[in-house]
C-alpha cells in the first residue's frame, strides 16, 4: 500500500473505534510551526495525536527529527509502518511513539503501546498562526488577574481547540460525511485538504477553457479550408 492507502486504512479505524461518538477533526500534512516537519495526520479527539506513515517506499532517514518535533506538540504519537521498516526502528529513538505494522486494511500488528503526554497550552499555541494567536490571547486575557497556571493553561488549551476546529472542522465534516457509509479509499484523501475545493473548481474551468479554444481552433480551422 502506498502512503495515501495507510492513511485511508489508518481513518477506517479512527472511525470504527469511534462508532456512536462525534467523529475526531482530521486534516491531512499538519505543520508543526518552524520545524519543517508536517504531520501525515493531525487527529483531534479530546487528545490531540499525529500520525506519521513510512510505507514500504519510504526511507527512515527523517524519522528521528520526525518523531522529536511530533514529541513536541503532539499528546500521543502514532507511528504506522509497512512490514520492511520494524527492524530499523530498533536503533531510533520513537519519543514514546505508539507503532502499528500495516500491511492490508485488515492487517494490523501493535510493536508499542506508546505514551500520552502531557503538552503546554503555550507550546500548543506556537502552532497557530500569528493571527490566530491573537485571538488566543484576547481569549485568555479575560482571565482573572489571580488566575491559577492550571487555569491558563487550560484557556490555553482550549483555545488552540477552538482555532484548530476553526481551521479544519468544516473540511473534516465534508471528509467524513463524503465517505459515511462506505470503504475509504486512497483516492478520498486529498478531500481533506482545505484547497481541495478550490483546486478542484480550477480544473474543471481550466478542462471548460481548454475544450473552448479546442472548438475555436476546430471552427477556424474550418472556415479557412478552400471550398
Amino acid at each position: 500500500m502506498d502512503e495515501n492507502g495507510i492513511k485511508a486504512a489508518v481513518l477506517t479505524r479512527i472511525r470504527r473505534r469511534a462508532k456512536g461518538r462525534p467523529l475526531p477533526v482530521v486534516t491531512a500534512e499538519f505543520s508543526l510551526n518552524g520545524t519543517g516537519i508536517r504531520a501525515d495526520l493531525a487527529v483531534l479527539n479530546g487528545c490531540f495525536y499525529g500520525v506519521e506513515i513510512k510505507s514500504a517506499a519510504d526511507t527512515l532517514k527523517r524519522l528521528p527529527s520526525q518523531m522529536a518535533g511530533y514529541a513536541q506538540y503532539f499528546d500521543r504519537t502514532l507511528l504506522v509502518v509497512a512490514p520492511k521498516h520494524i527492524r530499523g526502528l530498533r536503533e531510533i529513538d520513537l519519543h514514546g511513539a505508539e507503532v502499528w505494522r500495516q500491511e492490508v486494511l485488515t492487517d494490523w500488528q501493535q510493536h508499542a503501546k506508546g505514551e500520552t503526554r502531557q503538552i503546554s497550552g503555550e507550546r500548543r499555541l506556537r502552532l497557530l498562526t500569528l493571527d490566530e494567536r491573537r485571538r488566543a490571547a484576547r481569549a485568555i486575557e479575560k482571565l482573572p488577574d489571580d488566575a491559577s497556571t492550571v487555569a491558563i493553561d487550560e484557556a490555553q488549551r482550549i483555545a488552540f481547540e477552538t482555532m484548530f476546529q476553526r481551521r479544519y472542522g468544516e473540511v473534516s465534516a465534508q471528509f467524513w460525511t463524503a465517505v459515511r457509509g462506505r470503504v475509504i479509499r486512497a483516492d478520498d484523501i486529498p478531500l481533506l485538504s482545505r484547497f481541495h475545493a478550490d483546486r478542484e473548481r480550477a480544473r474543471l474551468q481550466a478542462a471548460e477553457t481548454d475544450e473552448k479554444w479546442a472548438r475555436w481552433a476546430e471552427q477556424m480551422s474550418a472556415t479557412a479550408r478552400p471550398a
